[in-house]
């Protein structure tokens, strides 16, 4: 069969018109690997990896267009692609590239996620340890951001939160155990509540 036209079709993408009628959407980096300028006739095998190999760009530039809205863990980006049916060879092979042209770094994933979530949250390092641990990001990553946070913040935070339970609370009695639970449950550990709470009356 024989390439009949090209037709722009926006996002990189030409739609292709074979001599059959087909109408088949490719992307340009697609026909510049297979040098489709240049060809006027191809055959159905070559025209099913051409289909094969798009597929697998159509899925990369999915992926990079869902990485553009946040910063993503690589374990973000499996599960984005085995919700759509994606091959486990594809998945591997899709986020080998994406490491390569550091789209994903699960390390500066990491850090984001602390920093975002010690300024933008109440939550404590336990509880952040914990959210990391779910999204699948390897323990000695996170240890080697998760403690080196800064006490004073920590102190910060715990000290606001204590200072608003104080505030909307009227009944005091075991207000002090209150606290202590509100803050555990946050995830701040025993050490950092007691340095802070033994500072106040209650």
């Amino acid at each position: 069969m024989e390439i009949v036209k090209y037709e722009k079709k926006g996002n990189s993408n030409y739609l292709i018109y074979l001599s059959d009628g087909r109408k088949i959407k490719i992307n340009e980096e697609v026909i510049l690997k297979y040098k489709l300028l240049y060809k006027k006739e191809i055959d159905e095998f070559l025209l099913s990896e051409i289909i094969q190999d798009n597929n697998n760009y159509d899925i990369y530039n999915k992926c990079v267009k869902y990485i553009s809205v946040r910063i993503r863990s690589k374990y973000e980006i499996i599960e984005f692609m085995k919700r759509k049916g994606v091959s486990i060879e594809l998945i591997n092979e899709v986020v080998d590239k994406l490491i390569k042209n550091k789209l994903i770094d699960d390390d500066i994933y990491t850090k984001a996620y602390i920093h975002d979530k010690l300024q933008f949250s109440t939550m404590g390092p336990n509880r952040i340890k914990g959210e990391l641990e779910k999204q699948g990001i390897d323990n000695n990553i996170i240890s080697k951001y998760i403690y080196d946070i800064d006490d004073k913040l920590i102190d910060d935070k715990i000290n606001k939160q204590i200072n608003k339970i104080i505030k909307s609370t009227k009944n005091k009695n075991n207000i002090r155990n209150k606290i202590y639970m509100n803050l555990t449950n946050l995830g701040y550990s025993y050490d950092m509540i007691m340095r802070n709470i033994n500072n106040y009356d209650i």
